[in-house]
């Protein structure tokens, strides 16, 4: 046979064998394996390079380096000729996780255009609407430190912290007894460490293997959960990769621990929770233990992707009952990795949710199985979340903690970094003023205050320089915007037509917060309260008159009186204030009974009695003047009754000069 042709035809079935074994390798899930012989076939078959580009990224994806495999979708639409229905939403997140959230954007409503799959039509249009908010999330002011644990941490993965008596247990590969064809990397096993050295990331000192019957050679071992008393732990175990294995992905386990030995029992699956056809990770106990919440990709009522979980345990200590936790928690994408604290806040991770690319840590201030009135799933902002993946999180006690992070900082794969929130000692408090109007109404029982709607206000500091202007509203209630200076003492100036104006000292001092620690935001605004009352100007219009009844033929004062003239010099001393340079008469009228000469010496000693006794309050003399009338005024000129001839005995207050 001719040398060309035996070539060819060796040529030729050794590429369809790098092929095949590449495609096998991809659909048993052993990525690494499958990028290098992809990679090994493009080498010797450049025509096919748009296809394979896009296997290597799907290799890429789906063991979890989106970052990646944005590179080779590019290749792949740059080459062309390669149809996939879903290149333009898997190459969207690629650029999500890059921070090219336009670009991102772009591609998602590419993928709408033909896109068939209705979950991820749905979350499509879902990151469309978010990506307006990812840059804000991105500028979220959180006050805490993030830390990675040098010591802890290594080139090979650590990732799912839990917090388990005096240790934190996490998942490392770093033994590399194996390696995963998935990943490349080794298999996972559980660690313990003690955790005051990790607190201070100090000190020369190596995680413990956690404990042989729990850590199994050629399996992975990850995400251990403990019960409060210590007894019980459940963990996430894959397979051998062997075909008469009884399931075929990771699954739940538990085990217990033997007081009498010393150490943990010999796991046993949980098999009515567990799905052997079916993923199921990241098991997380409530702190009272009657609740498990796990991550599984099971087509059970699922969201689509991988979906959070929970099940509960009857009286009998039995698991069962597995339910989905809900389309306010899983989305289109993956959720996976739920916490619980102690107060009942659930934490997760979620590429669906709206995040800044990858997965992103979020809570909700709710136990799920409870209801409450429009729970709100949160994001937990910067420098929690990253662009990279953070997962896992875990609380040490209500300001300290541990995540999961393939963040740029650690040592290579996922680490595990320490969080400090510093918000309890960092806390905001800004302080500023509100109230209410009010005018003094003069009735039959006395003064009263009733609201003053429609007066102006003003708010003004040491300097005499206005800060805000104000009107208060129907209900009289008025807030200056301007946060205070606590050093300030303000004055708060009310005016209206037909009113005196008003002014009420406000000092800040000593009103600050003595701890600022205790109060129950980051970002507090305290409001102080003040009222500010305003006088009816008596003067203003016709000429008023006073109630003042005098003793039969006597001009002494009498205690009624004096109630009448204390409250008409209230009103003076505002009235002066507005007015410094005006001089008001006080004038005296009696009846018609009596001479009328008479009765203008009696009317000038009451008046003169009255002034005497307003300017003894304080009112200064040249400004109020009596007069004495008599009968020379009447209002009823033949007055017949008692009540006529007390209208005709009255005082009354006029301007005499301005």
């Amino acid at each position: 046979m001719n040398k060309i042709v035996i070539y060819v035809i060796f040529f030729f079935l050794t590429s369809c064998s790098l092929y095949e074994n590449a495609l096998m390798s991809f659909q048993s899930a052993e990525y690494e394996v499958a990028i290098k012989e992809f990679e090994k076939y493009l080498s010797k078959n450049p025509k096919n390079r748009a296809e394979i580009n896009f296997r290597i990224a799907e290799c890429y994806r789906l063991s979890n380096r989106l970052p990646q495999a944005k590179t080779f979708y590019e290749k792949t639409m740059e080459i062309g000729g390669f149809q996939h229905e879903n290149l333009a939403f898997y190459y969207a997140y690629s650029l999500k996780v890059n921070q090219e959230y336009e670009k991102a954007a772009a591609a998602f409503e590419k993928y709408l255009e033909k896109g068939r799959n209705a979950d991820f039509i749905r979350q499509a249009k879902t990151e469309i609407a978010n990506m307006k908010t990812v840059a804000e999330i991105a500028k979220t002011d959180v006050q805490t430190t993030i830390k990675p644990l040098e010591n802890v941490n290594s080139v090979a993965s650590e990732f799912a912290p839990t917090i388990f008596g005096k240790n934190v247990i996490f998942a490392s590969s770093r033994r590399n007894e194996a390696t995963f064809k998935s990943t490349g990397t080794g298999f996972q096993d559980l660690y313990a460490l003690e955790i005051l050295d990790t607190l201070k990331n100090t000190g020369n000192f190596a995680p413990n293997f956690f404990n042989e019957n729990i850590n199994l050679e050629g399996q992975h071992e990850a995400s251990a959960t403990f019960s409060a008393d210590g007894k019980t732990m459940i963990f996430a175990r894959g397979n051998k990769g062997e075909k008469d294995e009884p399931y075929t992905d990771v699954q739940l386990f538990s085990a217990t621990f033997d007081e009498k030995l010393n150490t943990w029992t010999v796991p046993k699956m949980m098999e009515r929770i567990s799905r052997k056809d079916a993923w199921n990770s990241c098991p997380a106990l409530s702190p009272d233990g009657k609740t498990l919440y796990f991550a599984s990709n099971r087509k059970d009522d699922s969201q689509g992707g991988v979906d959070i979980y929970f099940a509960t345990k009857d009286k009998n200590g039995v698991w069962g009952n597995v339910q989905n936790a809900g389309k306010l928690i899983n989305t289109a994408g993956n959720e996976l990795f739920p916490y619980i604290d102690k107060k009942g806040k659930f934490f997760f991770a979620s590429d669906g949710q709206i995040g800044l690319g990858g997965l992103d840590l979020f809570k909700i201030d709710t136990v799920l199985e409870k209801t409450t009135k429009n729970p709100k799933v949160v994001n937990l902002g910067v420098p929690i979340n990253s662009v990279s993946d953070d997962f896992g999180i875990v609380f040490r006690n209500k300001n300290d903690g541990y995540f999961s992070s393939n963040r740029a900082g650690g040592q290579g794969d996922d680490d595990i970094f320490s969080f400090h929130n510093d918000s309890a000692n960092n806390k905001k408090v800004v302080y500023y003023l509100q109230g209410t109007s009010y005018a003094t109404v003069k009735e039959r029982k006395g003064t009263t205050q009733q609201i003053l709607a429609n007066t102006s206000l003003k708010l003004i500091d040491n300097q005499g320089k206005t800060v805000d202007t104000q009107t208060s509203d129907a209900n009289g209630k008025f807030k200056f915007t301007p946060a205070l200076d606590m050093t300030q003492t303000y004055t708060v100036f009310g005016e209206k037509a037909s009113y005196l104006h008003h002014s009420v000292k406000f000092p800040t001092k000593g009103r600050e917060v003595k701890d600022v620690s205790k109060l129950p935001k980051r970002d507090n605004e305290i409001w102080f309260d003040t009222l500010v009352v305003l006088q009816k100007n008596i003067l203003d219009g016709a000429i008023p008159e006073l109630e003042i009844l005098y003793e039969y033929d006597s001009s002494r004062i009498t205690s009624l009186a004096a109630v009448e003239l204390d409250e008409f010099t209230d009103f003076l001393v505002d009235y002066f204030e507005q007015f410094p340079n005006q001089t008001l008469e006080l004038g005296s009228h009696t009846d018609a009974r009596g001479s009328a000469k008479y009765n203008e010496k009696l009317a000038q000693r009451r008046a003169e009695a009255a002034v005497r006794y307003i300017v003894s309050k304080g009112i200064d003399s040249q400004r109020i003047v009596a007069k004495g009338y008599g009968e020379y005024e009447l209002k009823i000129k033949v007055a017949k009754t008692e009540s006529e001839h007390q209208i005709n005995r009255r005082t009354t207050i006029k301007i005499i000069s301005r």
